[in-house]
């Protein structure tokens, strides 16, 4: 028989054992629920540095596309330099020939009439530049997506202002001059109207244009440079 003490000394231990076991079973559910955590965070982690890793090596990837583009399209720059000062200096000798007041047939003439005659569009590429702008791999070279807008936007600039050009000099020059001059054989059948005040201010306007289209030149090829020294550093 069990004295009523002793039985409620028993039944108090059983208490305490019982909240002791639910506090352990709480500490052991708290510690699995933080393991959990713990192991979805550095797995979000991990999955997030591969990411960014990969994306690193593809912008890297597209870079150096762009970093090639880029150094073609300075080679043809590079290589239209003299062309255009030439075609610059030929407008400049046939309005200053034009406005001498001297025999045209004794100037030699036609070699500045068919050389200006000659049309140089701008040839570059811009699939890589396209490509590098229109993806997002990571904000970390946003200073060359900045550069490549301004490059893009003054290629574009000339684009538009070449193909004006053209057709201007088509219409005003070509057409002008097309039953006092055989532009097939270079050769020159009549002076009356080149020697026109019409022609002499027509030939003004080209020489502006050709300043113009000059300058324009100068500034992409100059932004086409410094973009291939800012490349040169994201590469290395």
């Amino acid at each position: 028989m069990v004295k009523i003490g002793t039985s409620r000394r028993l039944n108090k231990a059983r208490s305490s054992a019982s909240r002791k076991l639910r506090r352990r079973d709480v500490f052991t559910y708290l510690m699995e629920v933080v393991l959990i955590i713990f192991g979805i965070t550095v797995a979000y982690q991990l999955n997030v540095l591969y990411e960014d890793k990969k994306d690193l090596q593809l912008e890297r990837a597209a870079i150096e596309k762009v970093h090639r583009e880029n150094e073609t399209n300075m080679e043809y720059f590079a290589s239209m330099v003299l062309d255009r000062k030439q075609q610059e200096e030929d407008t400049r000798e046939l309005a200053r020939i034009l406005f001498s007041g001297g025999l045209l047939e004794d100037d030699y003439i036609s070699r500045y009439l068919f050389n200006i005659n000659k049309t140089i569009k701008p040839l570059v590429q811009l699939e890589a530049i396209n490509f590098y702008l229109n993806t997002n791999y990571t904000n970390r070279n946003s200073d060359i997506k900045s550069e490549l807008i301004t490059l893009k936007s003054k290629y574009l600039e000339l684009r538009e202002v070449v193909d004006y050009y053209v057709r201007i000099k088509e219409k005003y020059y070509s057409d002008f001059l097309v039953s006092d001059v055989d532009f097939g054989e270079e050769r020159i059948l009549t002076y009356d109207k080149i020697k026109s005040v019409e022609f002499k201010n027509l030939v003004v306007n080209l020489l502006a244009n050709e300043q113009q289209l000059n300058k324009l030149y100068t500034e992409t090829y100059e932004l086409a440079l410094d973009l291939d020294e800012s490349l040169e550093l994201k590469m290395h």
